[in-house]
């Protein structure tokens, strides 16, 4: 099986992949289809490799043109909707999102929607296990609308952001996995692909552990957060190599910090990529 795609490091070019070659230690075969998998006909994926960052707003066009070549970033995550949305994005139009990729940045859609009842934080818009089914659905149906809005293009990976919660709610561990196949599954009926952002104590557990089940829908790619500044995107303590492991994965592997590159100064997390991003017109 051959897979072809877009892949972003620095410039964009066209390859065609063996699937079986990418497979952590070399494995031929695929794990079991979930009760989801992606759609055959969805237009191939724009894959970024490399290191990225996520900030809660997104730049300038400036600041983007100053950290270009002379930080050791190529990807940026751009918060572009969700009503947990914690950042004004004045920057945030269809002419910057071609402006920047025109200069060579990559990408990392993420969308900060509800979030589990048992969520450690203070975010105010919650889903439970009553309709953490519908939320997940109301949730990719408006990250689509603002996706288009922007001029991602249909097989771009759009990320649900799930923050870290409390897994010893047991029902809270179900209402997780409800959200994400409705998030998974809206998104691939409108040809986009479903990526999540998730802690390694919580969300990357729990959906791990459903991989091969047909009862939940699979998650396209997985951005895991672990703090311990390796970019390594193998070797995860709770996920097995064998999973997301076809250019499925990224990293944040280092938390809130300043870096200055060119003469400008963002507030950033560190990521590393091998996985799905934005497809832009022209790009």
């Amino acid at each position: 099986m051959t897979v072809a795609m877009t892949l972003r490091r620095g410039s964009v070019m066209a390859l065609v992949l063996t699937a079986a070659a990418t497979l952590a230690g070399g494995q031929a075969a695929a794990s079991a289809p979930s009760a989801d998998t992606e759609p055959a006909a969805m237009p191939e994926p724009t894959i970024a490799q490399g290191l990225g960052f996520d900030t809660c707003t997104a730049p300038s066009v400036a600041a983007l043109q100053a950290w270009w070549g002379t930080s050791p970033y190529e990807t940026v995550n751009i918060y572009f909707g969700g009503l947990n949305r914690g950042c004004q994005q004045p920057n945030l139009t269809p002419s910057w999102v071609q402006t920047v990729t025109g200069i060579g940045w990559g990408l990392l859609p993420t969308y900060m929607g509800y979030q589990p009842s048992c969520m450690l934080g203070t975010k105010p818009h919650r889903y439970t296990e009553a309709n953490a089914s519908s939320i997940g659905t109301s949730d990719a149906q408006d990250a689509i609308t603002q996706a288009q809005a922007l001029g991602l293009l249909p097989g771009s990976a759009l990320y649900a952001d799930v923050e870290h919660y409390d897994r010893s709610d047991a029902s809270c561990v179900n209402v997780v996995r409800n959200y994400v196949s409705a998030w998974v599954r809206t998104l691939h009926a409108a040809d986009y692909r479903a990526g999540v952002y998730v802690h390694q104590n919580s969300g990357l557990i729990d959906l791990s552990a459903v991989y091969d089940s047909p009862d939940h829908a699979r998650p396209d790619a997985v951005w895991m957060a672990r703090w311990d500044g390796n970019p390594a995107l193998t070797g995860w303590p709770t996920a097995p190599d064998s999973q997301w492991s076809n250019h499925q994965r990224a990293k944040q592997y280092e938390g809130d910090h300043n870096e200055t590159w060119g003469g400008v100064t963002i507030n950033i997390d560190s990521d590393s990529l091998d996985a799905p991003i934005a497809t832009v017109a022209g790009r």
